[in-house]
């Protein structure tokens, strides 16, 4: 049987390969990103890709909203 070829997928942020750059963040073990820089790429990259939790868990808390409120078509 043939492995099939997992597709290169483009990270929202423009920095590459999806996997190698914020996907890496947003999984639920992953390490905190670690620079500013990252950590607001990965949050743009994951609000392009509707990852809420991920949101969530990387908002303070003392501004943090219970929940996101997803528009129905994105105002660029």
């Amino acid at each position: 049987m043939k492995s099939k070829k997992h597709a290169h997928v483009a990270c929202p942020c423009g920095g590459g390969d999806l996997a190698a750059c914020c996907g890496r963040y947003h999984q639920s073990e992953a390490p905190p990103a670690p620079t500013a820089q990252a950590l607001m790429r990965s949050r743009y990259s994951a609000y392009a890709l509707g990852l809420e939790a991920y949101l969530l868990a990387t908002w303070h808390a003392s501004t943090r909203p219970e929940r996101l409120i997803w528009p129905k078509t994105p105002a660029w």
